[in-house]
């Protein structure tokens, strides 16, 4: 721990944003203490090789908007290896694969649905997306499959202006050797404290005391990048306790639901050549993604998201695999799942120090998400992919944020 009153900085967090902010912090010669409370580093960014002995990325995975995304240079100078070429997409119908022209259907349907969303944005109306789309589209189901997956919550608790905002230059590359182990990678030689869980905060000057189960710090301002979960649970004690409109922010921007399975199987029996999107149906009416064979390898991997991921996230891992199992089974057939080898799901929300996927502002609330990245007193500043302006959801949007905070509190503190 460092000596009371001895630091320019105390980031919380060790996730993207505040490795990000870690890095920043040290470029700019600031002096800083990171505290992490769990005993790794990444958040949810967390590549792991078990059970299946290649990468698999128990987070995030793609690097989104890759033609501006600052991990791609990166892995690049790291020797990552990702996947630029187009993914081959399918759409599963039944016990068959939609042709051609269905696919070609479906593609324009779900543009269509998405440009209608985005218009409604752009014009000022932040309503749910399910205001400004076509409900009896036959490809219904797949345009709610998109905006489960991205955002985490049901189509009707996506708000068209946080969709009409975010940036997506439509470049989005999966990360063979892991999105996780890449972050860990940028970080390596940055000072975190791990398993120092940071208990309160107190902010009302001059500095900040941050209080952790292994002691109290001293800094001239605090940089806080725990989930909008974490903070709308009051994990942390902040004194004075936060303002009103932080606290209204916080509330108005929650996490949502989204979560993996992967499932060891013969490559050969998922009935694709070579890796492979699809979208499959699972229960009634709801339809998943799924990776096929990715990068090659002998797995599928689906992303559990929105109303149904938190259904199967409070059933429990067991009946999480079990869904997923009897959904390949549906969709391909009996074979594809005869021998399933290894299995790994996630729990996000179940998480403590997470508590979800990636905060989607509701609808009428938007707006918010600017209030959750002022500076208060030019002391506490928030960061994390939900206080992003245009790239929350995402690795790199959390990155980015914790970046931007030191350069908030750089001219803060007068070191500008």
């Amino acid at each position: 721990m460092p000596e009371a009153g001895s630091i320019d900085l105390v980031i919380v967090g060790a996730g993207a944003a505040g490795l990000g902010a870690a890095r920043a912090a040290l470029d700019r010669g600031l002096s800083f203490a990171v505290f992490e409370a769990t005993s790794r580093i990444g958040g949810r960014a967390h590549t792991v090789t078990t059970p299946f002995g290649v990468p698999w990325d128990r987070g995030c995975h793609w690097l989104h908007s890759a033609d501006v995304n600052p991990f791609t240079p990166l892995a690049d100078a790291y020797g990552f290896r990702y996947r630029s070429e187009p993914t081959q997409r399918r759409i599963r119908l039944g016990d068959r694969w939609a042709d051609d022209a269905e696919q070609a259907a479906a593609r324009t349907a779900i543009d269509s649905g998405l440009r209608t969303a985005a218009a409604a944005g752009h014009d000022g109306r932040d309503v749910p997306v399910t205001d400004s789309i076509d409900g009896g589209s036959p490809w219904i189901a797949q345009l709610r499959a998109v905006f489960a997956a991205e955002w985490g919550v049901a189509a009707e608790n996506v708000s068209t202006t946080d969709y009409a905002r975010y940036r997506d230059t439509g470049t989005n590359w999966p990360v063979e050797d892991g999105y996780g182990a890449l972050v860990v990678r940028h970080a390596a030689g940055l000072p975190v404290a791990l398993r120092t869980p940071v208990d309160r905060i107190d902010w009302g000057g001059p500095g900040v005391r941050v209080t952790t189960a292994r002691g109290t710090v001293t800094a001239r301002a605090a940089i806080v990048t725990v989930s909008t979960g974490v903070l709308a649970a009051e994990t942390i004690r902040f004194e004075p306790a936060l303002p009103d409109r932080m606290q209204e922010a916080i509330a108005a921007v929650p996490l949502g639901s989204a979560n993996k399975v992967a499932l060891q199987i013969e490559g050969r029996r998922l009935g694709v050549e070579g890796h492979t999107y699809a979208s499959i149906p699972i229960g009634d009416g709801t339809v998943v993604g799924v990776e096929l064979r990715p990068f090659g390898r002998d797995l599928a991997s689906l992303y559990l998201a929105g109303p149904l991921g938190a259904e199967l996230e409070h059933a429990g891992d067991a009946a999480t695999v079990d869904a997923a199992v009897g959904a390949l089974r549906d969709a391909l057939g009996s074979n594809a799942v005869r021998e399933v080898g290894a299995t790994a799901c996630t729990a996000w929300g179940r998480e403590p120090t997470i508590r979800g996927a990636y905060a989607a502002a509701r609808p009428g609330q938007s707006h918010r998400r600017a209030d959750l990245a002022l500076p208060l007193e030019d002391r506490l500043f928030l960061a994390g992919e939900a206080t992003s302006p245009d790239f929350y959801s995402t690795c790199h949007g959390a990155h980015l944020s914790g970046v931007a905070a030191v350069a908030e509190a750089t001219a803060a503190l007068g070191r500008g």
